[in-house]
């Protein structure tokens, strides 16, 4: 969805739409990471206004992916909701002159056509709403390091790795304050 600068008034305004995931999926599939994917389209609420020669979009984005546990290999469903507000200057034109950039500027985002893509924006919110270590719950106790059994679903009978004895020394070894 693209909305006109030119449409963005002082005044606030709301927009409700749904986003495709198609576009976001091929990103999604392209990063090695971890594995995710969107099941149905993302529900989007805008508000936008104009605050002199600046844009302020914010909102929330609510939908689902679908992940990879990283502790047990399993496939889990998990709601994305996430409220976001982005503030958007105008990209002046400078001249082919270096220029350094203070702090702000460099957090800052720009835009400098005559429409605002906000399927871009979308989806820049909802990859940051993504979790950097995908979990089916907290608590997942994951795979079993020997046979590979999903110690979720059921216990396995493997016994303890077997340890150095040279090492044996390292386990006496106690920090301050479990003395």
């Amino acid at each position: 969805m693209r909305i006109a600068v030119d449409d963005i008034k002082a005044a606030p305004t709301e927009l409700q739409f749904v986003e495709e995931v198609s576009e976001l999926n091929r990103t999604l599939a392209g990063r090695s990471e971890a594995e995710y994917h969107l099941p149905v389209s993302l529900r989007v609420s805008l508000a936008h206004f104009r605050s002199g020669e600046d844009l302020i979009l914010s909102g929330t984005i609510q939908g689902e992916f679908v992940g990879t546990c990283s502790r047990c290999v399993e496939e889990y469903t998990s709601p994305i909701q996430r409220a976001f507000s982005v503030t958007l200057s105008p990209q002046f034109q400078t001249t082919h002159r270096e220029v350094e950039l203070s702090v702000d500027e460099l957090s800052a985002g720009f835009y400098s056509e005559a429409h605002i893509d906000l399927s871009a924006l979308v989806g820049e919110e909802t990859l940051l709403a993504l979790p950097s270590q995908p979990l089916c719950r907290e608590n997942c106790r994951g795979l079993c390091g020997q046979c590979g059994t999903n110690l979720n679903v059921e216990s396995c009978a493997c016994r303890p790795l077997w340890r150095d004895p040279r090492l044996a020394v390292l386990s006496t070894l106690r920090l301050p304050s479990q003395r």
